[in-house]
């Protein structure tokens, strides 16, 4: 009987890119808090306006929390991570999980911008201004959170995709 004792990493590529994901999706959720964007109580107010506007914030909310990142998930899983162990493909699960905040920004400049009175009264958004720590900030604007949040998405994929590919290029695996 023959016993292998070469000790290998419990996780590879893959797994680690699930473990990371859902540590940095509870940060996502946890972002996201100061936006009251899942105030569901509201779904029974009496303003119908302030109703409509939970509700809009619930929708967009829903598919760029809710929706988005796993079909992001999906994508990274695979087509980015390789399944390989070892420390390369670990890393780089951890910075394709990463690149879940950029949902946060893409939310930010969807609802929290220009437009923000489709999705909040006035006295709301000046509380979400209040939480976001900026109270009258001229760079609050569309293009520069969602175009940040895309860069979000691409740089770190990209950069997860590299340092997972390292063992390949120096011949490791």
């Amino acid at each position: 009987m023959v016993f292998n004792t070469e000790v290998g990493s419990l996780l590879n590529g893959k797994d680690a890119l699930i473990l990371f994901f859902g540590i940095y999706l509870m940060i996502v959720m946890n972002l996201i808090r100061k936006y009251r964007t899942f105030d569901v109580q509201l779904f029974f107010s009496n303003d119908k306006k302030r109703r409509n506007r939970f509700i809009r914030r619930f929708i967009v909310g829903f598919f760029l929390i809710d929706i988005f990142p796993v079909i992001w998930l999906l994508i990274l899983y695979a087509f980015v991570i390789t399944p390989y162990s070892g420390p390369f493909p670990i890393m780089a699960a951890a910075f394709a999980a990463l690149s879940v905040l950029g949902f946060v920004k893409i939310l930010h400049s969807i609802i929290a911008t220009e437009n923000h009175l489709k999705f909040y009264s006035a006295d709301e958004f000046q509380y979400v201004v209040s939480n976001w720590g900026r109270d009258d900030d001229d760079d609050n604007t569309f293009k520069a959170h969602f175009i940040s949040g895309i860069a979000y998405l691409i740089f770190f994929a990209l950069l997860s995709y590299l340092v997972g590919n390292i063992p390949l290029l120096i011949g490791d695996i």
